[in-house]
């Protein structure tokens, strides 16, 4: 049970250690190369929406193979 604990725990700091560390580089990004949060933002938007279109595509694919699956039986 305590390894399991442990692990969790590490797991943990390390996706805090990584978001951390997407803020620092972000910070670095709008501070030093002067990049306005508004294209950041936008950017962010871009990819959020093709993500929304992948998973999407992938949910309707795996729909399809199902349906066609069951057609089969």
């Amino acid at each position: 049970m305590k390894a399991t604990a442990k692990k969790i725990i590490r797991q943990r700091s390390a996706w805090l250690a990584s978001m951390f560390g997407c803020a620092a580089f972000l910070l670095m990004a709008v501070k030093l190369y002067n990049v306005s949060l508004s294209s950041l933002a936008s950017n962010l938007v871009i990819v959020l929406f093709m993500l929304a279109v992948i998973v999407g595509a992938a949910a309707a694919l795996g729909w399809v193979i199902a349906r066609f699956r069951m057609r089969r039986k």
